[in-house]
């Protein structure tokens, strides 16, 4: 097992543990549609996260980044806690169609909503892990995640330019 992939599962099992005491289920990423309904829905909504291995260093100077350009959720660098050891959760989102919202974060869209992930100095080289789990109630979930793990960065329809 590689070190990514121990991380992925420590981050999946943290938040499965969060939506099992939030009684929140999780569901098959499957479904049937009917073509032709007024809104086919293929599969349950899923919430997801990226979290960062960061040192102290790195934690203190990627909250001031993200200050100053405006997109912290956390008042201070005391806020910013992991979720275990040195994994800090930097963001979680949830997603009415399976997968496409996690990818816009990765990248500086324009007039999209995102966390622009690859714009932030802090980041670069640095192993972002991403977890996503598909559950009944994706609002409920991203809910209880948030509160359970404060997460660092807010999202942002302005392409981010240096």
């Amino acid at each position: 097992m590689t070190h990514q992939t121990k991380l992925h599962d420590v981050l999946i099992q943290k938040m499965r543990a969060v939506l099992i005491n939030e009684r929140i289920k999780e569901a098959s990423a499957s479904g049937i549609i009917i073509l032709g309904a007024d809104k086919p829905v293929l599969f349950p909504g899923a919430v997801y996260g990226f979290a960062a291995i960061l040192k102290p260093d790195d934690k203190l100077n990627l909250f001031h980044e993200a200050t100053n350009r405006g997109l912290t959720r956390l008042n201070s660098p005391e806020e910013f806690n992991p979720i275990v050891g040195n994994l800090y959760p930097l963001y979680w989102g949830k997603d009415k169609y399976l997968g496409a919202r996690a990818y816009q974060h990765i990248y500086n869209p324009q007039k999209t909503g995102s966390i622009r992930l690859s714009t932030y100095r802090e980041l670069k080289n640095k192993e972002i892990i991403c977890a996503s789990i598909t559950v009944e109630s994706y609002v409920n979930a991203e809910i209880a995640l948030k509160d359970a793990f404060p997460d660092l960065l807010k999202t942002s329809t302005q392409k981010f330019t240096t």
